[in-house]
């Protein structure tokens, strides 16, 4: 399998959000090879004018005008140790705004910092190309909590350390498509609810320089407070049920077989207590060998 194919479906660990918070979750069955791997530098906007009050979609209390944003710089690397494990990190930066009023901003309804930091090992258990099953692998991962406050609807992220494990399936169709599913769990302390995810990916080579991707994306809270509901106050949104269903579409471009380029869009299409959010981004990605 070259280098193009595990890069682009490893290098783009992009987070779709719930709200303005970052949530991991993108294990691949395809691993680079062995002393191999990749860096990826990536930039993601998100915002919304509106939020699902429950399962009740309606304006956000912002005018009209772009209420909830946040752009992340993100910093992302996957490294193949042998045949069976491949490790990988993920990182970033981000600022959040939320509009109070028509359009004007308060100071205190701006937060930047550094935001959650996930760190996972897969293990692949059968490899497609020498089985006639699809690849089959484990990823375990371990969530650090990022430098930023809690408690408002802009927040970075929840404030909670904890890990997630995923099963993801994968089986490339021939020289031109190729299909992944991942399916998880994901907990985390300080109260925060635990979760169910599923990431469904497809991808198709039109050429040697350009990919199109596909995704759909579902995160499910296990249990969780409601917003304007019992024991619900704004210092305690870590702990409210937050779920999402998002879609969207990448486009990749190798520039060589070392560096590539990509943009993506997508949009939450359906959630409970959440942004009805749009995200769009670019990514660049560097391919190294150690061999």
């Amino acid at each position: 399998m070259h280098r193009l194919f595990a890069t682009t479906l490893t290098c783009t660990a992009i987070v779709f959000c719930v709200s303005s918070r970052p949530v991991f979750g993108d294990g691949s069955a395809w691993l680079p090879e062995p002393g191999t791997g990749h860096v990826s530098l990536f930039y993601v906007s998100q915002s919304a004018e509106e939020f699902y009050r429950g399962t009740d979609k309606r304006p956000l209390p912002g005018g009209g005008q772009e209420d909830l944003a946040q752009n992340t710089v993100w910093l992302g690397g996957t490294y193949g140790l042998n045949d069976s494990f491949a490790l990988d990190v993920q990182t970033g930066w981000a600022k959040s705004q939320f509009m109070t009023g028509p359009g004007i901003p308060t100071p205190s309804d701006s937060f930047s910092g550094m935001v959650d930091t996930s760190v996972g090992l897969t293990w692949r258990i059968v490899d497609e190309v020498v089985s006639d099953l699809p690849s089959i692998a484990l990823r375990a991962g371990t969530i650090l909590a990022g430098d930023y406050e809690t408690g408002f609807i802009n927040s970075l992220g929840d404030g909670g350390d904890g890990y997630e494990v995923s099963l993801v399936v994968g089986r490339f169709l021939g020289d031109q498509v190729g299909l992944s599913a991942e399916l998880g769990v994901r907990n985390r302390n300080e109260n925060i609810p635990g979760e169910r995810f599923a990431n469904l990916s497809g991808i198709w080579f039109l050429n040697d320089s350009l990919t199109l991707g596909v995704e759909y994306r579902m995160v499910n809270s296990t249990s969780g407070l409601q917003i304007g509901g019992p024991g619900f106050a704004p210092n305690r949104f870590p702990e409210i049920e937050e779920d999402t269903q998002t879609v969207g579409a990448r486009l990749y471009y190798s520039v060589n077989e070392n560096f590539s380029l990509s943009l993506f869009g997508a949009s939450v299409i359906d959630g409970r207590n959440a942004a009805a959010s749009g995200i769009f981004g670019a990514a660049a990605s560097y391919s190294f060998d150690f061999l």
